[in-house]
């Protein structure tokens, strides 16, 4: 069935699903699906809160939001950063390691 879309940005779907609930699904593309839902749970995840740390270390990358598990492994998140920092990323790894070896990817 083909439904337009009205200025306030509504779709009217018929009485036969006034008041179900959908999850709506939104694709990159735009595109979008209603999925039926049954049930809704009642309660949902709490919001995370910022924690608080006396020098104001953040994990690398700069999160917003620090988790107790980034404090907890301050050690190791700051190491890896740093093996980053000297080696590079994955991909970057990869594409230094294609340029050298441009038969690499013949099948």
């Amino acid at each position: 069935m083909l439904k337009e879309v009205g200025a306030s940005g509504q779709i009217s779907l018929g009485k036969k699903f006034a008041g179900r609930l959908f999850d709506v699904i939104v694709h990159p593309d735009e595109r979008f699906e209603l999925i039926p839902m049954k049930a809704v749970p009642a309660n949902r995840a709490p919001e995370p809160r910022p924690v608080v740390v006396a020098d104001g270390w953040l994990p690398p990358g700069g999160y917003e939001q620090c988790s107790q598990w980034a404090l907890e492994n301050r050690v190791a998140l700051e190491a890896y950063a740093q093996r980053i920092a000297e080696d590079g990323t994955a991909a970057e790894q990869l594409q230094q390691y294609l340029a050298g070896h441009p038969d690499a990817l013949q099948g």
